[in-house]
């Protein structure tokens, strides 16, 4: 297992982040915040500096975070907006999430990492769940391979990401999906505090029954990055899901990261959306572990 970090929950100075996560021990970093915008947008010029700072950090890429498929509507009548001004985003219509995607597959080759996540549709805000319906999964299948026609190409693999603000946010749900399409060129970015605080209202009752263990036994062939973060759920609050550090939570990590080490070869990439200090804290806390 390689650990890694996503750049901005450093900094959202790119050299900045690139000098305490070295410090802190780390080889390598997953990007999506870069100069402002998410990475799937950069230009030549800034792809050139990222590579010049990855060099004199002697720092590799783990994952390209890309937007792909997140603001973008999965049906014409969609209202999709986003839920974090700090989230940087691409949005638009299908079209040019598949133009963008052209340039991200460039940009993974250029920074040697071929891997790109993409999401499962941001759920609507003009439309009621519970998402992930027959229908939905036909419609998202239908998108990514679409997606897939494209990175080829490239030899670029997707990473879809159970997301809790999109249509699948359990990882039972996204690995139907990989099981479907069952294509080389797309693997799980599996985010188990996302499929933990999953809102249950959205979510059909026939997905809710693996806890975290099951669900990572289930998905662990597939998969092919690992978000790690993790959550203290306190009732009450108008959002009750707390963000606390890596083993601070509700998610019991000692036990399941005995089994991601035993089972998957791939990164765990921290995404703790928690403060500065924390964040230091969950870096060592997962190199500890």
């Amino acid at each position: 297992m390689k650990n890694s970090i996503i750049s901005d929950q450093v900094s959202q100075d790119l050299e900045e982040a690139l000098n305490i996560i070295v410090k802190e021990g780390y080889e390598y970093v997953e990007l999506h915040n870069v100069f402002g915008h998410s990475i799937e947008t950069c230009t030549r010029e800034e792809v050139d500096e990222i590579q010049r700072l990855l060099k004199r950090y002697s720092v590799k890429v783990s994952n390209i975070a890309s937007t792909i498929f997140f603001l973008c509507p999965l049906y014409p009548e969609d209202e999709v907006s986003l839920f974090n001004p700090n989230f940087y985003s691409i949005e638009g219509n299908l079209e040019y999430h598949l133009k963008v995607l052209e340039n991200a597959c460039w940009i993974a080759n250029a920074l040697e990492c071929p891997k790109i996540r993409i999401f499962p549709f941001r759920w609507p805000d003009n439309r009621k769940g519970p998402y992930g319906t027959k229908h939905d999964f036909e419609k998202i299948i239908e998108n990514i391979k679409k997606a897939l026609h494209i990175s080829k190409k490239h030899h670029v693999t997707l990473m879809l990401e159970n997301c809790p603000y999109s249509h699948l946010p359990k990882g039972k749900m996204t690995y139907q999906v990989i099981q479907e399409i069952n294509d080389p060129y797309l693997k799980l970015l599996w985010d188990p505090a996302n499929s933990y605080r999953a809102i249950r209202e959205n979510v059909p009752e026939t997905y809710m029954d693996w806890n975290l263990e099951e669900e990572f036994m289930h998905l662990h062939p597939y998969i092919g990055h690992i978000h790690l973060k993790n959550y203290h759920y306190v009732s009450g609050l108008v959002k009750p899901f707390v963000h606390v550090p890596l083993l601070n939570g509700d998610i019991a990590y000692d036990s399941l990261l005995k089994k991601i080490q035993d089972k998957c070869d791939c990164f765990l990439s921290l995404e703790p959306e928690v403060d500065f200090t924390q964040t230091i804290q969950s870096m060592r806390q997962l190199i500890q572990s």
